[in-house]
């Protein structure tokens, strides 16, 4: 299963949003090609949390997001989100990857790549309607990107791509937000935009985890820390 795919997943309705630990990681373990990069992580994150997972270059802190969120095949433990796994409750859970993920030369509109975060709200066979498109241009809005609505997305700087990317996970209405790397190489308007997102974001009782790399502004940004460095310690 991809990341498109996930997109387009039924959420669990039963699913309770009041739970105290949002986000649960017990003994995972994750790499490629039968290397192990991230060995034995295990930490929590409570409701209301903007955590940052921290470390060097290549310690495996990508791996660990894709590994929480079923991207890639764990080769031991589990991720529980509002104590489900991820596919139960993929309409609470937004996931914003770096930017050079995306194939940003694909002929779409910026408002239709934004539009995809509804997905999860509508099942394969659904389709937007007004209040849809409605939230869709209100989530633009919240990022500073409403007048690149219409805009190609092979036109969008490195800026606006992020912008776009947080609009998409918005739109989504989620009650956990993970980032990866959101602040690296970003202009002010975007650190802004960002920045009021995810304090209103936490302002709403809701969970945010980021995948941070500047430790100078780490205790200013984020409430705890999890370095990650083959062996994971949250503090």
């Amino acid at each position: 299963m991809n990341a498109f795919t996930n997109f387009f997943m039924m959420t669990d309705k039963t699913v309770s949003l009041t739970q105290q630990t949002a986000v649960g990681v017990y003994g995972l373990s994750a790499g490629y090609g039968g290397e192990t990069i991230v060995r034995d992580a295990s930490f929590e994150v409570q409701q209301g949390e903007r955590l940052a997972i921290i470390g060097p270059n290549g310690a495996g802190k990508s791996t660990l997001l894709k590994a929480m969120l079923g991207l890639i095949k764990p080769q031991a433990g589990s991720a529980r989100f509002l104590d489900r796994r991820f596919n139960d409750v993929r309409q609470h859970v937004a996931y914003v990857a770096q930017a050079d993920e995306i194939d940003w030369r694909f002929p779409s509109k910026v408002r239709d790549l934004v539009a995809m975060g509804r997905g999860v709200h509508l099942g394969v066979t659904g389709r937007l309607g007004a209040r849809d498109w409605k939230a869709v241009d209100r989530a633009l809005d919240a990022v500073n990107s409403l007048d690149l609505a219409h805009r190609p997305l092979s036109d969008l700087s490195g800026g606006q791509r992020r912008r776009v990317l947080l609009a998409r996970a918005l739109v989504q209405d989620p009650q956990i937000l993970i980032m990866d790397e959101p602040f690296q190489a970003i202009d002010e308007v975007t650190r802004a935009a960002l920045l009021s997102v995810l304090d209103d974001f936490q302002d709403e009782g809701k969970t945010a985890i980021l995948v941070h790399h500047n430790l100078g502004d780490v205790r200013a940004l984020f409430d705890r820390v999890v370095l990650v460095d083959g062996a994971v310690t949250a503090t």
